[in-house]
């Protein structure tokens, strides 16, 4: 639904106007403006979701998960590239990072928050068609993989956009996505691994709205067709108004958003990520990286980090970084 400008103004102001009294640290604007698109403009509708973001937050005191920033020198839940507040880097068997978060990397084809778009938003990409569906489902938890993804989206929001806000002089609270599928195959159509990325999606839907810049779904094959009349019906309209599925012929398409410099050689760019072990994007199935096994330094937990971390979190700003509804610039 299209709002001019003054529509949208006084909508946000009726939004400011009903949290004010239950919320007085309400989001920012560019926030409500997220939910209030998300909802279709329905404030009620707005005011419903932000409240229960609110309560989600507090009751899983996910303001208070520990992000790594420079300064506090967390090890990283995933591979970073070309930002400006911390040094590129991998995934690695660091202490601290949990037992669960390396089983559930195991078996994943390969990630990478990887530089920025024409728009300033950062990048993620995946390689989703190596992902070893059947291994995840055996050997991780619903929960795991759920933690795991709050963990990678407060360092998201809370450290990167931040970042890409500072660079671009202006706020930036979305992200592009691009999920190569390149050695997909039936055998990744397995219902319970399936069952973790509609998870995954709700939580993003429920608590992280309007938080997609676009995403491109490349090397599709044609069997894919059959996985994504599951996968729609578990995405919002406007999420799926983001979504471009493209075969081989994609190139033209992502350098249309993305600059060469920043888009991985294998996806039609130039930038090969030489100076890091695994390039662009790092993956021990394709094993351009050494296997990631724990050690005894990485606890036995559900949460993204070792207990002592989380709980230290709860009482050291440095631990936990930056607020979630903090001005992103």
């Amino acid at each position: 639904m299209t709002k001019s400008i003054e529509e949208q103004d006084s909508l946000i102001k009726e939004l400011q106007a009903d949290l004010a009294e239950k919320h007085p640290a309400a989001p920012h604007e560019e926030y409500l403006r997220q939910f209030l698109i998300a909802r279709s403009w329905n404030v009620k509708a707005a005011k419903e979701q932000l409240d229960n973001t609110i309560a989600w937050r507090k009751e899983n005191a996910v303001d208070e998960h520990p992000v790594a920033t420079a300064a506090n020198k967390l090890p990283l839940l995933y591979p970073v590239r070309g930002f400006d507040s911390l040094p590129d880097g991998n995934l690695e068997n660091e202490a601290g990072i949990s037992e669960s978060v390396l089983r559930v990397y195991r078996w994943m084809g390969g990630s990478c928050l990887h530089k920025t778009d024409k728009d300033g938003c950062p990048i993620y990409i995946e390689r989703l068609g190596y992902h070893a569906a059947k291994e995840i489902a055996k050997n991780t938890t619903a929960e795991e993989v759920s933690q795991y993804h709050i963990g990678c989206n407060e360092f998201l929001h809370r450290v990167i956009m931040k970042d890409c806000s500072r660079k671009a002089n202006k706020t930036i609270n979305r992200e592009t996505v691009i999920f190569d599928c390149t050695g997909m195959g039936w055998h990744q159509f397995h219902m319970p691994a399936l069952q973790y990325i509609r998870a995954i999606s709700d939580t993003d839907q429920k608590y992280y709205p309007e938080t997609l810049n676009r995403l491109f779904l490349v090397n599709a094959p044609s069997a894919f067709v059959m996985v994504w009349k599951i996968v729609k019906g578990w995405l919002d309209p406007g999420t799926i108004d983001k979504i471009q599925i493209l075969g081989k012929d994609y190139k033209e398409v992502l350098l249309q958003h993305i600059a060469a410099e920043n888009l991985p050689d294998f996806l039609g760019g130039t930038c090969t990520c030489s100076h890091m072990p695994g390039g662009c994007v790092p993956s021990q199935i394709l094993k351009n990286i050494p296997i990631i096994d724990a050690q005894e330094h990485n606890g036995k937990t559900v949460r993204a980090y070792n207990d002592d971390i989380m709980e230290k979190a709860k009482t050291d700003e440095t631990i936990r970084g930056p607020a979630f509804f903090d001005q992103q610039q």
